[in-house]
């Protein structure tokens, strides 16, 4: 079976895929003959899937997908710039959280939402571990706790922490990693987690970047073994959520000019 399949009896030859795909693999002599794609292209095509998103009528599948598939964009739905830049502007690293469980079904609606965050190559490399069980959480903060004890120079951090825990009464912490092949796992595995980050925000959730739990993760070979990871395996991202305790922040906080140059 094809990759790429362009449907002759749907397509109304509007050119849309053609200008809409950043590997160029769509082309047509003239206005009046169908797109047809490049020669390799189905070793070029990294199933983006923006022909699918772009065409009118469904007339083009890739790997047996179909526009079909796809969600109907509802432009009345897209939040202006102002929602945006204020979901920005309030979200905090929340560090006291409520003793409410937070649902599997939250989670899952959340995550749910990260598959489309972008990738290197539309790789889609991230992979999750959700730790949602009060037991577990804390056994993994133990883990974590023990290996700072082991690194002198987090001394003063450990002690600061210790008296809240490393996780601060979150009831979750979301771990993403990747295999080793990944080609920019840092930045993909930034870019999936924030993803999340925002979409707690706007569940009116607590969020904060878990980060001693990353550094603890990629240098403890007792934590990897609890997290089930292999060798090839390493977690770049690590969030706490939860419900938000008694933190009520009633204003967006000061934040200096950027530092900025125009070239």
């Amino acid at each position: 079976m094809d990759k790429i399949i362009i449907d002759k009896y749907l397509c109304v030859r509007c050119g849309q895929c053609i200008g809409a795909c950043p590997a160029h693999l769509f082309h047509r002599p003239t206005l009046n003959d169908y797109p047809a794609t490049i020669e390799k292209a189905e070793e070029y095509c990294i199933s983006c899937h923006h022909c699918l998103a772009v065409c009118p009528v469904h007339a083009i599948s890739v790997d047996g997908t179909s526009g079909e598939l796809c969600f109907d964009l509802v432009r009345e739905s897209i939040p202006r710039f102002e929602h945006i830049a204020t979901l920005a502007r309030m979200r905090r690293s929340i560090r006291r959280y409520s003793n409410k469980p937070l649902e599997k079904q939250v989670i899952e609606q959340l995550l749910d939402v990260v598959r489309w965050a972008p990738s290197a190559k539309n790789k889609l490399p991230v992979k999750w571990i959700v730790i949602n069980n009060g037991n577990k959480v804390q056994e993994l903060e133990k883990l974590v706790a023990q290996w700072m004890r082991s690194q002198p120079q987090l001394a003063t951090i450990r002690e600061a922490n210790e008296p809240n825990g490393i996780f601060r009464g979150a009831p979750c912490v979301v771990a993403a990693y990747t295999d080793a092949d990944a080609l920019w796992p840092a930045v993909d595995t930034a870019i999936a987690v924030e993803t999340l980050d925002l979409c707690a925000a706007a569940m009116r959730l607590g969020s904060c970047w878990a980060g001693f739990f990353i550094r603890a993760s990629q240098n403890d070979p007792a934590i990897r073994q609890w997290l089930g990871l292999n060798e090839t395996e390493t977690v770049h991202g690590g969030l706490m959520l939860g419900y938000i305790g008694d933190e009520a922040y009633q204003r967006v906080p000061y934040r200096p000019e950027l530092d900025l140059r125009w070239i």
